[in-house]
């Protein structure tokens, strides 16, 4: 079980370490771009980490306890088992279109354990 703070400090470390390095920052206002990205980023995972945890269907699956811990561990199986192989493009303001695949739902897993 994890906390709502260690989701969004796992999450915002993930960006950091796996998403911003892709900015390209040696292009017509890259860094601006960058630090909008990021800033932007932080904002949204506040956001929406704290309207998903609100929704009552987390707790009625059984992925958030009464103190409002998520299963981490259920939660990323079940993620694991729908991904395709092809992996899950989402569409991220400044960045584009990304690729998500499993491994990296893995990943981001861990950065939120250890937050």
């Amino acid at each position: 079980m994890v906390t709502i703070k260690q989701i969004e400090a796992g999450a915002v470390k993930f960006i950091d370490a796996e998403l911003a390095p892709q900015i390209p920052v040696n292009v017509p206002n890259g860094q601006l771009k960058k630090v909008a990205f990021l800033s932007g980023a932080a904002y949204a995972v506040h956001k929406n980490v704290q309207q998903y945890a609100a929704l009552p269907v987390l707790a009625q699956m059984g992925a958030m306890d009464e103190d409002g811990n998520l299963d981490l561990d259920g939660l990323l199986a079940a993620v694991k088992q729908t991904v395709p192989d092809t992996g899950v493009k989402i569409d991220v303001p400044i960045l584009g279109s990304l690729t998500f695949f499993a491994e990296d739902f893995e990943r981001l897993a861990e950065y939120i354990k250890e937050a």
